[in-house]
Order: structure tokens, then C-alpha cells, then sequence
């Protein structure tokens, strides 16, 4: 297992560079994004990826999140929370340093020690009371900021919903990520079972809506593809959006 992340490691320059060069090939899906859309040349694979993350979602995910709202108390889930969030700030400092937003990048460096030392280690948020708020980013963004646009819509494998952008973005995320790159087997591991009871309770905390999406709606495909792409670009812009066909962003890695 250590070999297989210092293999990462080691190639994360290279996927980074991979990465740039095939985001400059998505040029041609411009006029379709100034028209509102986003080109979606993978559609028939999409699909078949979207109805195998709903049967993911049916029979693992969902019974699993509702198992663990049941079994866990409150705190324990926002213990969890507050850490899984915790652990993702070096990635966030990194990204707004990337993005050139230095008092950004500062603030959240500053949340990781001061939590680290005055909120037993990330499980609590004495930060925000501080006056060192929460400010999530992801290397989607910074591609984002660089210019980089955002390609055609894909669906994918576990993940959900991703432009090409915010594909690599997630990939480069995760490379980058020191709780998994940190040479520790044991921490590598704890930090993935943060991961995923967070995700567990992400999917709780938006049960009805996203029932309601995957469940009720004539095409859940078409809905999740809409959704995610209009949340995704008011966020870029600055609007996160409050509406109630806003899709919560459990999609997102903080």
C-alpha cells in the first residue's frame, strides 16, 4: 500500500500536465456553454454510469447513511464532520495559494494549526469563533481561475457528476491530499473512514432531495446533469444559490 502512494506521488506532476492537455482540447464545446448548456458527447456511457451509481445509491449508500443516522449520535456524526473538513484544509490553503488569493490561503492554513492545537486536533472549530472563517475551494476552481474551461459533462464511477475540469480537478484534489499521501499506512486508512462517514452523512442530511431527484423525476439523468452544472457554475461565479432546485453539493471534497 505505501508503495502504491508513492507511485502517485511520484506521477501527480505528470497527471497534472495530462491534465492541462486535455482540458485544451474541450475548446469546441464554447458556443454550447455561451448557449447555457454543457456539450454532452458521452451520453450513452454517462447513462450507463449515472444507472450504476443509482443502483450503488439504492442498495449500498442509501440503507448505509440510514443505518449510520440510526446508530450515531449526533455529536459523533459532527465530530466527524468537523474532522473530515479539518483534514482538508491543507488542499484548500494550496488551492488558493494556486489561485492567488495569499490572504485565502493564509486563513486556511491558519484554521488547520489552530484547530489542530485548540480544537483537539480538527474535531472541534474554535477557528471560526477566532475570526479565521471556513472558505472550501478545490482545484476545479483553480483551473477555474486559471481559465481552463470546463469541458463536457461526464458522469463517473462512485463520484457522481463532473465537468472535465472538475474531473481532473478532483483527481489532482486527491493526489495531493497529505492524508493520503503521509507515510502512514494507519492514518491513510483512518482518514478514508472519515471520508466516508462524512459522506454517509452528507447523503443524510439531504435524503429528501435527493430522493426526490433520484427517485421521482421523470429523467433522473437529465436532472442531476442540470442541477450540478447550474450549482457548480454560480458557485464558480460567486452564488452558490439558495433555490430550491439548488442540489446540495454533496459531490464536493470538503
Amino acid at each position: 500500500m505505501k508503495n502504491l502512494f508513492c507511485f502517485l506521488r511520484a506521477r501527480t506532476p505528470c497527471f497534472a500536465a495530462v491534465a492541462t492537455i486535455v482540458l485544451a482540447g474541450c475548446a469546441d464545446t464554447e458556443a454550447t456553454q455561451q448557449a447555457g448548456l454543457i456539450a454532452d458527447p458521452y451520453e450513452s456511457t454517462n447513462r450507463d454510469i449515472h444507472e450504476f451509481n443509482k443502483g450503488m445509491d439504492r442498495y449500498i449508500l442509501r440503507p448505509v447513511s440510514q443505518a449510520y443516522e440510526t446508530v450515531t449520535p449526533d455529536l459523533v456524526r459532527f465530530l466527524v464532520a468537523n474532522e473530515a473538513n479539518h483534514l482538508q484544509l491543507p488542499v484548500d490553503a494550496a488551492n488558493h495559494l494556486m489561485q492567488g488569493d495569499i490572504e485565502a490561503a493564509g486563513i486556511a492554513a491558519g484554521r488547520f494549526g489552530f484547530n489542530t492545537v485548540f480544537g483537539a486536533a480538527g474535531f472541534l472549530d474554535p477557528a471560526t469563533e477566532f475570526g479565521l472563517p471556513a472558505d472550501p475551494t478545490d482545484f476545479g476552481e483553480t483551473l477555474y481561475t486559471w481559465g481552463v474551461g470546463e469541458g463536457v459533462y461526464h458522469e463517473l464511477p462512485f463520484i457522481g457528476p463532473r465537468t472535465t475540469r472538475d474531473a481532473v480537478g478532483w483527481g489532482v484534489d486527491w493526489l495531493i491530499d497529505p492524508s493520503i499521501l503521509v507515510d502512514s499506512t494507519a492514518f491513510t486508512y483512518a482518514a478514508l473512514g472519515l471520508y466516508g462517514a462524512h459522506t454517509l452523512d452528507r447523503r443524510v442530511q439531504n435524503a429528501e432531495l435527493l430522493d426526490s431527484l433520484l427517485y421521482e423525476s421523470e429523467d433522473s439523468y437529465l436532472t442531476l446533469k442540470t442541477s450540478y452544472v447550474q450549482l457548480r457554475r454560480r458557485q464558480l461565479a460567486g452564488d452558490s444559490g439558495t433555490g430550491d432546485d439548488a442540489l446540495p453539493d454533496i459531490f464536493a471534497d470538503d
